[in-house]
């Protein structure tokens, strides 16, 4: 039997792909000229990273001969002392100072020999002033100018080192010239000798940079100042540049940086042009073949657009539209079982309409069964009147205590004040009394600022039924006090709850304290005093974590209940 061929819906979006071919056709277009672009960017870095190496072995190597320059005068004893019988000369007078003059210009001499750098301009300024140059082929005037230019530069009190000085707007034919110097002071009692200059022309650089394209490379001292090539290529690179090709090579012995930068057009013009032409011609088969493949693509996504119509309606309260599923594919199976979820959710629905009935029915039987507390406080409120007919103010004072304390139970889920909640406390501290016979005074003093602050009801009545129960029912002392106190502290509200009871010992005081810090895990409800946890989990509920609650020992006996919560 010849197996029945399906034309799934899987089938038919395998179908469309293919129709969409040209489309890993240009992304592979796309990888190749990133790549090609990213091929050629790294052979030009490496070229530039290593032109700039041979370029910084040639500039350390011209530093380096300047260091000894420098230190030459500063070490050779002979130098030394030609300098000191020349520190002060400031005319040639005399065969001496004519002797210490020509001694100068051998040293010079000497220094151009060994470094065989002819191009470098050197001079020595005495303190008087009086300048010895290396060579003739500066004019005088022109070195005197450039001192001029300088010497306030120079820091007479760093002899130990090389001053860079930055470059000069030299007063000959040379150009811009950058200038180091070298203090030179006698080792023996610091005396400033003279001041030995030291200047590279620019005749220098561009002969220098003359075997790369000017416009690529540039010269930076170590304070970001350009000493030379291209004006174009700033220190650091901007932003607006990030996709240019920069080499940067730092010079140890100076601290200078050389910065080689090619234009990402150069590099990826031809590149780009070749891409953007080939992608011209691509796309009329690209508009093309997405025509087809969206009539293709829109035939095929006919039966989920009536899936989603199904869906939307019956969201809008249709609940008997169903899908008509045709034929054997994906789409119809999805159908048939959207069906099937559609009569589950009907059946879901038609529960929780009966669920919703019935809670109905409950609420109603209990708003009915509120009446009854309001029927117990009108006959409580009847009998106080009864009493107060008769003057019996006693007992309609403590029926009128207990109705408050209805009151608040029936009302236990909505906030109170403090001054509320101490009004609570006298009628609940009436009403012990006449329960225990007890002689309790209950002292109440609240700061203007906190008597209408907003605490849970009913907060502070399991403290002080906690006193009355457990601080003087066993003693039952002719002076049994309770003082509540309420103030802010620091920002926060800070409630005392004092009796001069019998109070506690200091290992139980601690060990409640802990079990108050743990919380809910450490409560047992075998435990007496679980009125005071149960204050302790109020307090997280409606406060969190930054309420405190610690019991207290009193100097004068008893126990203070401390409650401190943010206002």
């Amino acid at each position: 039997m010849i197996p029945q061929f399906r034309f799934t819906f899987y089938r038919r979006i395998q179908i469309s792909f293919l129709l969409l071919i040209l489309l890993p056709t240009v992304l592979v277009s796309f990888f190749n000229y990133s790549t090609t672009n990213r091929h050629v960017k790294e052979k030009i870095t490496l070229s530039n990273e290593a032109v700039l190496a041979i370029m910084g072995k040639d500039l350390s190597k011209m530093i380096d001969d300047l260091t000894f320059a420098s230190n030459f005068f500063v070490q050779d004893p002979n130098v030394r002392k030609q300098l000191r019988s020349f520190a002060d000369v400031e005319a040639i007078d005399s065969s001496a100072k004519l002797n210490s003059y020509q001694q100068i210009k051998d040293f010079f001499s000497m220094i151009t020999a060994k470094t065989m750098n002819r191009e470098i301009i050197m001079f020595l300024a005495n303190r008087s002033g009086f300048i010895v140059q290396s060579a003739d082929s500066y004019e005088p005037d022109d070195i005197i100018h450039d001192w001029n230019a300088v010497r306030t530069r120079v820091d007479a009190d760093k002899p130990l080192f090389i001053q860079w000085l930055g470059l000069v707007e030299g007063g000959g034919k040379q150009g811009h010239i950058y200038y180091m110097s070298r203090v030179l002071r006698d080792p023996s009692d610091n005396a400033l000798l003279a001041t030995l200059l030291i200047g590279v022309p620019d005749a220098y650089f561009r002969k220098f940079f003359q075997q790369t394209p000017s416009e690529a490379l540039s010269l930076f001292d170590a304070s970001g100042e350009r000493i030379a090539g291209s004006a174009n290529i700033p220190y650091e690179r901007q932003s607006k540049d990030h996709r240019n090709i920069r080499s940067e090579l730092v010079i140890d012995n100076a601290g200078w940086k050389l910065v080689y930068e090619t234009p990402s057009s150069q590099v990826t013009g031809q590149i780009s042009r070749t891409f953007y032409l080939s992608l011209l011609i691509v796309l009329p088969f690209f508009i093309l073949f997405w025509l087809i493949s969206f009539l293709i693509a829109k035939r095929l996504y006919r039966p989920v657009r009536l899936l989603q119509r199904g869906v939307r309606q019956f969201g809008e309260g249709n609940r008997a539209i169903r899908f008509q599923a045709e034929g054997k594919d994906e789409i119809a199976e999805l159908g048939q079982t959207l069906n099937e979820m559609l009569e589950q959710i009907n059946t879901l629905i038609s529960d929780i309409e009966q669920e919703q009935e019935q809670k109905r029915v409950m609420e109603l039987q209990a708003l009915f069964a509120q009446i009854r507390p309001h029927f117990l406080l009108n006959t409580l409120n009847s009998i106080k009147c009864n009493l107060r007919l008769v003057d019996d103010t006693v007992h309609s004072g403590q029926i009128d205590s207990l109705m408050s304390m209805l009151r608040a139970y029936m009302r236990i889920n909505e906030p109170s004040t403090l001054e509320s909640e101490c009004k609570l406390l006298v009628h609940y501290v009436d009403i012990m009394k006449m329960r225990s016979d007890l002689e309790v005074s209950l002292d109440i003093t609240l700061a203007d600022a906190v008597a209408d602050k907003e605490i849970p009801k009913l907060l502070l009545q399991p403290i002080v039924e906690n006193a009355m129960v457990h601080g003087f029912a066993e003693t039952r002392q002719a002076q049994s006090r309770i003082e509540v106190e309420a103030i802010v502290m620091e920002g926060m509200l800070e409630i005392r709850v004092s009796d001069n009871g019998i109070g506690l010992v200091a290992s139980k005081q601690t060990e409640l304290n802990e079990m108050l810090e743990q919380g809910e895990g450490a409560i047992q409800a075998s435990y007496k005093r679980i009125g005071l946890f149960n204050v302790r989990q109020r307090l997280r509920l409606t406060y969190g974590s930054t309420a405190i609650m610690r019991l207290e020992t009193n100097q004068g006996g008893g126990t203070t209940v401390l409650l401190r919560v943010p206002l």
